[in-house]
């Protein structure tokens, strides 16, 4: 996992740099499609590397860790930094859509969309390896990256700072990366599609199975 551990100390580096003047080197060096269109193309990587508060870093970073470690084990290392920085940058670009609602002077920043690309990429390349996140019991990554992705897909439009759209976009990224690099892929497709749709259906099922054993 020494690949996970770089980024990390990369991140954390950077948080550590920038804590004291933050406001500036979110407003400078944030992602927003403003600054993107006026020429700082730098905000698309810079963005990954800034996190609001310590609380936002050891998130990101405890699901770095957790994820990233699992999903290094399982690809070469020019593998998992290209998934990593692609689906971050391809996350950044979702506030370029639209239809999410984003304007020119909205910032985003933190490696959630990166981190969001590893899931993607792990239902793929390790899809029954156990992981503690989004969950705090370890479920196979198949299943973890089910309810995570259902979790953001349902979130999109709610009101609030979280970026839902970049991890759905980051996410969408990498599990195109697994489809390329991964073994068995469509059969780890066909399970994840399943999961998805068993818990989309299962609050109809309950009620139906409590019935019939009620009765």
């Amino acid at each position: 996992m020494k690949w996970t551990l770089l980024l990390m100390l990369a991140n954390i580096s950077a948080f550590v740099l920038t804590a004291q003047n933050l406001d500036y080197y979110v407003l400078n060096y944030g992602f927003s499609t403003g600054a993107l269109l006026a020429g700082k193309y730098y905000v698309i990587i810079t963005s990954m590397f800034l996190h609001g508060s310590i609380m936002h870093l050891a998130g990101n970073m405890f699901a770095l860790l957790v994820l990233g470690s699992a999903v290094e084990d399982k690809t070469k290392a020019w593998q998992f930094f290209l998934a990593y920085f692609l689906t971050g940058m391809f996350g950044c670009l979702s506030m370029l859509v639209p239809l999410f609602g984003y304007g020119p002077e909205s910032i985003a920043i933190g490696a959630s969309a990166a981190i969001s690309g590893l899931v993607g990429l792990g239902i793929f390349v390790c899809p029954g390896k156990f992981v503690w996140f989004p969950e705090i019991v370890p479920l196979p990554f198949s299943l973890a990256g089910a309810i995570y992705f259902l979790a953001n897909v349902s979130s999109v439009f709610a009101p609030g700072n979280i970026a839902y759209s970049a991890h759905i976009c980051g996410f969408l990224a990498g599990a195109a990366f697994g489809m390329t690099w991964g073994e068995n892929r469509m059969r780890n497709l066909a399970i994840f599609l399943g999961l998805l749709a068993f818990m989309i259906a299962l609050p109809s099922i309950i009620p139906v199975l409590w019935a019939m054993l009620s009765a």
